[in-house]
């Protein structure tokens, strides 16, 4: 069967752009005056201008109120958009500016995101899966190349350099690693059970859910969604040190992840396709690999390997000793840097929103149970199954010490 989207999107950007660009280039300038009529021309024609006049000015404001209402009313679809990003009111004033160069036909550094908000604003939540291994993401942006696996040749040789400090100081990092084992802040990797209802096992302490069905899988957060965990970073100063040298392009989401032996994760996908995946494997990869797609690798400590997790992936540690892998995410190497610089603006935005939301909630209920305790009242009920950022407040202290690290 012909797969119409492409056609109506061309057909929707058409419509899009002219009227985006009519909207704030046009309508918000002055219009110029009508040129002067010579005096002849006015003697002969006054009796019937006087009447097109009136006819004129009638239709003019006609199709001024029209196109207003056509701009006004596309404008509240953008902004229906943007309002999902929590966005503050000198968000969407900035926002609203990076509205208008999406309403520039000729601007095609931006010719993505141009896309990406028609398909948005006629209520499509995401572009076509390029690859039918990719089905299960929730989020495809059009326009980007779909690999399951990424070589050096796939990312270009300027964007693949950004691996080799990585593997340059994979001693220093996974000095940094070992030192974490006589510490505490590894955590149980959980998410909220609407996130992934597919893909996730229900938490055996009932709170949240896992992505694995045997053994452990522990978090050491770094930096979750452009949010920075500082304590754990002032133990890690080299690894920091090298993710922030990423620079615009990170996507800042990093942490050291580790299996215990006979752990699988089962198959599942990432939130999106705009960004990939790097691991550096640190200490254990002796058994334990990776499935992206039809494609299985093969873990080996110090050299880093890059893949797209909005394909289905699978991972299984077979070996005798905890595996620990460092794990960041870089923006997808299609995009421009304009478009990383939206749409890290978006998502700035949600996630500290939702973070803020969750501290409003935690203190409503604390004081709640503080006042159940104090009057012998109902405590109320904990909804951490369904709150990413709680489930990761208590994750925290879940395990007391690291003896589930073997080898």
């Amino acid at each position: 069967m012909v797969d119409l989207f492409p056609m109506l999107l061309a057909v929707a950007l058409c419509w899009l752009a002219p009227l985006a660009a009519y909207y704030l280039f046009v309508r918000r300038s002055p219009r110029p005056p009508p040129p002067e009529r010579t005096k002849k021309a006015a003697a002969n024609q006054k009796t019937s201008a006087g009447s097109d006049k009136k006819t004129k000015a009638a239709d003019s404001d006609s199709d001024s109120d029209e196109d207003d209402d056509a701009a006004n009313a596309l404008w509240k679809r953008v902004e229906g958009v943007l309002q999902e990003y929590s966005l503050s009111r000198l968000g969407m004033a900035a926002a609203r500016k990076w509205v208008l160069m999406l309403g520039d036909p000729k601007n095609e550094e931006l010719a993505r995101l141009r896309q990406w908000m028609l398909m948005r604003v006629n209520g499509r939540k995401r572009a076509p899966p390029p690859s039918p291994w990719q089905s299960g993401c929730p989020e495809i942006f059009a326009g980007l190349r779909a690999k399951p696996i990424w070589t050096s040749a796939d990312l270009g040789e300027g964007k693949a350099n950004f691996l080799k400090p990585f593997e340059e100081h994979f001693e220093a990092i996974r000095d940094e690693l070992l030192a974490l084992r006589s510490q505490r802040g590894f955590q149980p990797l959980k998410i909220p059970n609407w996130a992934s209802k597919k893909n996730s096992i229900a938490s055996p302490d009932g709170s949240g859910a896992v992505s694995h069905d045997a053994g452990d899988w522990n978090v050491f957060y770094l930096y979750l969604h452009e949010v920075k965990f500082p304590e754990n970073c002032s133990r890690c100063p080299v690894t920091t040190r090298l993710l922030a040298e990423l620079g615009p392009r990170s996507y800042t989401h990093a942490f050291f992840s580790a299996l215990t032996p006979g752990t699988h994760i089962i198959k599942h996908h990432g939130p999106t396709n705009k960004k990939l995946r790097v691991h550096l494997p640190l200490v254990g990869a002796a058994g334990s690999s990776l499935r992206v797609a039809e494609t299985h690798v093969d873990n080996v400590d110090g050299h880093c390997f890059c893949f797209d997790d909005s394909f289905e992936h699978e991972a299984w540690h077979k070996g005798d000793a905890t595996r620990v892998v460092l794990v960041f995410d870089v923006w997808h190497p299609d995009l421009t840097d304009k478009e990383v610089q939206f749409l890290s603006f978006l998502q700035r935005s949600r996630m500290r929103a939702e973070m803020a939301a969750e501290r409003q909630a935690r203190d409503e209920r604390d004081r709640q149970k503080q006042e159940a305790l104090r009057t012998g009242g109902e405590l109320p009920a904990d909804d951490s199954g369904d709150n990413f950022y709680q489930l990761l407040q208590e994750a925290r202290d879940i395990l007391p010490d690291n003896s589930w690290w073997v080898g």
